[in-house]
């Protein structure tokens, strides 16, 4: 290989080696939305905060008590398997970011929408827990 190739034979690499999207409350966000479409729920229960997945998991547990363990449901199905499919996405932009906290704005189907994420250890994720308090 002649030396003048192996700059563009690097590049090339670390722009395709394993396509994984950079982690921005964008991508973050794309990427759930994309998983839920698939229906690759456990995926994407992955992709919420960790103050989401313990509400989710209260409910959850809460339910399985009160059906004398007859419901057998994970928390994921909570969240995912009662709703409507999700509409197509058609755009997805930052409104604003402040250290650990960003807002995306959704546009789908015609409508608008803000999504709250946090960064957490892992990387940014979707934050529901103001919309499941009690």
């Amino acid at each position: 290989m002649r030396p003048s190739a192996m700059p563009l034979l690097v590049l090339a690499l670390l722009a395709f080696g394993g396509c994984k999207r950079a982690d921005t409350p964008v991508n973050a966000y794309t990427t759930f939305h994309e998983l839920v479409k698939k229906g690759d729920y456990k995926k994407a229960y992955a992709g919420l905060s960790q103050p989401t997945r313990d509400a989710l998991s209260a409910r959850t547990q809460a339910l399985k008590d009160s059906s004398g363990g007859s419901l057998k449901a994970e928390p994921y199905d909570l969240l995912f398997t009662n709703s409507a499919p999700p509409s197509d996405v058609t755009e997805v932009t930052l409104v604003r970011e402040e250290g650990d906290v960003a807002t995306v704005r959704v546009l789908s189907s015609g409508q608008e929408r803000e999504v709250k994420l946090v960064r957490e250890p892992s990387g940014w994720k979707i934050d529901l827990s103001e919309s499941l308090k009690p």
